[in-house]
């Protein structure tokens, strides 16, 4: 009678913890463990008395289940020490962890559960395990546990979370199921029927190389352990394809996000995925990063977001701020004023909240800036000047016709601003232009065409030939500028309003002997001012001589800013004022430096004040001839000549010019343009892994190798000695010149046209007599395998 009321009252007690439901259940997943039908103690401690222990979570039944209080500990002790392999676990909550102890009660080893009922491959077997303890995050219902000295299920099968083509390669990751390795598989149609890519792959990314732009191509991945194979992940389909936004150094990374670069809140890949209809949302005052592994030499950048006036900053590894660039353009290449060198950081900071779709930096252009648009053009008396839009490219080209849609002929190349000025036009004839913008990768699209017919007007040879004009309320707050007054054509207009001021400043003093003002209102008045705007004089224009040249009175002298004040709201055709520079020409350019680089070579000056443009020169020997190459706005510094051809020494001068004339030439400097061949990239992410009197080696494949230099070392650092020598295309290597239990110490490294790498990460095997019957599931042979 005592044994039966013992009996029900460790029922009631039990009653809490576990919902019973009896059943006879058939042999599966669950079983065929060490915790078959063990009655598991659960408590706050192990060894804590905690009654007979429940037989819920180990009786291979997933409609029973035993509640696992917050804190509390589930666990097992065995009558002997076992060898665990693997585990199962079917419960409510994903983060659980399983601590194996030994005898002692020491903790030989916590794995952290990856996938919620499936069974899952330790990364090492654990021995001499006494005490086996599942202990969830929170309070949790259990409904299987069981752990395994050898998986007798497959584990469960995995997906495709992430897949992304560039130029002749896809990268795609799955989810980790906690399998011994997968196996990836390929096809051209959906469905299959696919083929074996690689296997025995312990990681859960893989990259493709074997790929064709432009073929679809449909990939599943299959999970294995030592009793086979899952059922093949949902395929994953994609076209690889080189595009603007590949070839960078952001390719397929992922990037930080938060508000500061030592606060990541998230990460993304979704902006360097080659996929430009997809986005990341970054919120305001957010920030967007990458650190590189070692430090890099970046000379151009795309972006494409919402947000147009987006900064990147690139970093040392100091955390210096290098440079800051503002995108001057959506979606287009863009090339940095000078490349900047030993960047470790590059950070992404919109200038709102912004949906940004696609980034990158490169080392060198993969991709031609995007084409650029005529903005403004004029005619004058045997000259024609136009101006574009800046789309970040490293030069323009201006292409000339004499007929709508061409032929066009290269007019002048390597320019580095967006102005330009032809003076070799005829008058009275159409000419149409369009522009072509550059960089290391090759030219834009032609700009749509504009044309303009060159004349000599009554409006033209003026001071004010196509300036640009500020308009406003008062000086010097412009509210807006126009350059339709100053254009030489009286077709069009702009209006000014009541109390509005047209006016410009020169940059040197003039000397001003008379005017012409086409306007509607035919009246106003025109004052001149002194540098230190002193009023010098006011003209006021006679109704009667509208759109007629009017001479002064007198000539005013050391005029610097001219005013138009229309009688009220006008509009306004046409505006000039003729005389003559009061400035000497400017003093030659002083500090020429040429840097050569492959197949250009790149000059840099200081700035002359007074300067207007600038003259680049260059002749094939010292002293000249030199022969003008381009001409520049007196703003720029830097000139980069892509027409050198390698191994071939020029040299070049520069001279300033302004309305006063041309200076004499800058010092003269010398450069022989070089092909560069970049040093070959150390291998990454070598693995080793030991086998019996055997150790196989798995590396990632470098661009540029030519050949994989394994080498092998019995102390850690080396010295090391090269064992073998294999093809580029090689992604591992089996050592079977090895003893078991030996400490072996592993480098790979690259060799190309760059020369030999640096070595790769160093890592250690210990070969060991292991006795398996798991069958041959396409681990490497004895032999080099490479990529098919």
């Amino acid at each position: 009678m005592k044994r039966i009321l013992g009996i029900v009252m460790t029922l009631v007690l039990l009653l809490p913890l576990v919902n019973i439901h009896p059943v006879h259940a058939a042999p599966s997943k669950y079983t065929g463990g060490l915790l078959d039908g063990a009655a598991i103690k659960v408590s706050k401690q192990v060894g804590q008395p905690s009654g007979a222990g429940v037989l819920q979570m180990t009786d291979n039944n997933v409609t029973t289940y035993a509640r696992v209080e917050l804190n509390s500990l589930a666990w097992y002790t065995f009558s002997s020490p076992k060898e665990i392999s693997s585990l199962i676990l079917k419960s409510e909550d994903t983060k659980s962890s399983i601590q194996f102890y030994d005898n002692n009660n020491n903790l030989l080893y916590t794995y952290n559960s990856v996938v919620n009922d499936g069974v899952q491959t330790l990364p090492t077997s654990v021995k001499n395990v006494s005490t086996v303890v599942l202990k969830p995050s929170r309070a949790d219902f259990v409904f299987e546990w069981n752990v395994f000295t050898k998986a007798l299920t497959p584990p469960a099968s995995t997906k495709i979370n992430w897949i992304q083509g560039g130029d002749k390669i896809v990268t795609f990751d799955w989810n980790n199921t906690g399998a011994a390795y997968y196996t990836i598989k390929r096809a051209t149609t959906s469905g299959g029927p696919f083929s074996t890519l690689a296997s025995t792959i312990s990681g859960t990314t893989y990259t493709d190389r074997t790929v064709t732009n432009g073929v679809t191509y449909y990939y599943v991945v299959s999970a294995w352990n030592e009793a086979g194979q899952s059922v093949d992940s949902p395929q994953a389909m994609i076209k690889p394809a080189a595009t603007k936004y590949t070839g960078g150094l952001l390719d397929r990374a992922t990037l930080n996000i938060g508000p500061s670069i030592s606060n990541p809140i998230t990460t993304t890949r979704v902006i360097t995925d080659n996929n430009a209809t997809t986005y990341t949302r970054v919120e305001l005052n957010y920030l967007v990063w990458y650190k590189f592994s070692s430090p890099q030499e970046i000379s151009s950048l795309i972006l494409k977001s919402e947000a147009t006036k987006s900064s990147i900053n690139f970093y040392d590894s100091n955390n210096n701020l290098l440079y800051t660039y503002n995108s001057l353009i959506n979606d287009g290449v863009q090339t940095l004023p000078q490349p900047v060198k030993n960047v470790a950081s590059v950070v992404l900071k919109p200038s709102k909240v912004d949906l940004v779709s696609e980034w990158n930096v490169f080392t060198k252009a993969s991709a031609p800036p995007a084409p650029t648009k005529i903005s403004w053009i004029q005619g004058r008396d045997k000259l024609v000047t136009l101006d574009w839009d800046h789309t970040g490219a490293a030069h323009y080209t201006v292409k000339r016709a004499t007929s709508s849609g061409g032929p066009y002929s290269i007019l002048a190349s390597n320019i580095a601003g967006t102005t330009y000025t032809d003076r070799s036009v005829t008058n009275g004839v159409t000419y149409y232009y369009v522009v072509a913008a550059g960089n290391e990768a090759g030219f834009s699209a032609d700009s749509p065409f504009a044309a303009m017919k060159a004349s000599v007007t009554k409006y033209t040879g003026g001071l004010l030939d196509g300036v640009v004009l500020d308009i406003g309320t008062s000086i010097p707050n412009p509210t807006k500028t126009t350059r339709v007054i100053t254009d030489n054509n009286p077709a069009t207009y702009i209006r000014v309003e009541a109390n509005n001021w047209v006016w410009y400043k020169f940059n040197s003093p003039k000397e001003i002997t008379s005017v012409i003002l086409h306007s509607d209102v035919k009246k106003g008045s025109i004052e001149f001012y002194d540098k230190n705007f002193g009023h010098l004089y006011t003209f006021h224009s006679n109704p009667t001589l509208n759109d007629t040249v009017q001479t002064l009175p007198t000539p005013v002298k050391n005029v610097t800013t001219v005013v138009l004040k229309p009688a009220g709201a006008d509009l306004v055709i046409e505006w000039n004022l003729f005389g003559k520079d009061q400035v000497q020409p400017p003093s030659k350019p002083t500090n020429l430096i040429a840097t050569a680089g492959d197949s250009k070579v790149t000059l840099n000056w200081q700035l002359v004040n007074g300067a207007s443009n600038y003259n680049i020169k260059r002749a094939t020997k010292t002293g000249g001839p030199f022969t003008t190459i381009s001409t520049v706005t007196g703003s720029t510094y830097r000139f980069v000549d892509t027409n050198a051809v390698n191994n071939t020494t020029y040299y070049y001068v520069v001279s300033a010019s302004n309305q006063g004339g041309e200076s004499g030439n800058s010092n003269e400097v010398s450069a022989t343009p070089k092909q560069v061949v970049p040093p070959t990239p150390a291998p990454a992410g070598l693995i080793a892994e030991a086998g019996n009197s055997t150790v196989t080696l798995y590396w990632q494949l470098v661009n540029s190798a030519a050949q994989y230099h394994i080498k092998r070392a019995s102390t850690s650092g080396g010295p090391y000695t090269t064992i073998a020598t294999v093809t580029g295309s090689t992604y591992g290597f089996v050592d079977l010149g090895v003893i078991n239990d030996t400490t072996y110490y592993y480098v790979v490294t690259a060799s190309g046209l760059g020369g030999e790498s640096s070595p790769s990460n160093e890592v250690f095997a210990i070969p060991q007599a292991v006795v398996s019957s798991a069958p041959n599931l396409g681990r490497f042979d004895a032999q080099i395998k490479t990529i098919k």
